[in-house]
């Protein structure tokens, strides 16, 4: 079994871009999300609407999830992708209490 708490690597990317932002990092603790995000970037740096870029943030998110998942699973990105938003619209549709968690907690 595999080290559930590994830690992740930065991309590349980040590493090369002296203008990279850090937005997000996640956990699954407590049976929940627990997470720290950089609030007010887009609000405070651009004249972007802080809750549309959060938006397109979340849509890229998926669409990466869904590509580096193929990698894992041997899935086809687009079915991947499809899934990821048929499961957020469902989330989004409930009060968050779902019993997903208990699916993704590792045990």
């Amino acid at each position: 079994m595999s080290d559930h708490r590994k830690q992740l690597t930065r991309p590349a990317a980040v590493e090369k871009d002296e203008y990279a932002v850090e937005m997000i990092q996640g956990w699954i603790a407590d049976r929940g999300l627990a997470c720290s995000l950089n609030l007010g970037h887009w609000h405070h740096n651009s004249k972007l609407d802080e809750r549309h870029a959060w938006g397109v943030m979340l849509a890229d998110l998926a669409r990466e999830i869904a590509l580096q998942l193929e990698g894992v699973t041997e899935q086809d990105p687009s079915e991947s992708l499809k899934m990821i938003i048929e499961a957020m619209l469902s989330e989004l549709g409930n009060d968050g209490s779902s019993n997903t968690e208990q699916e993704l907690t590792p045990g």
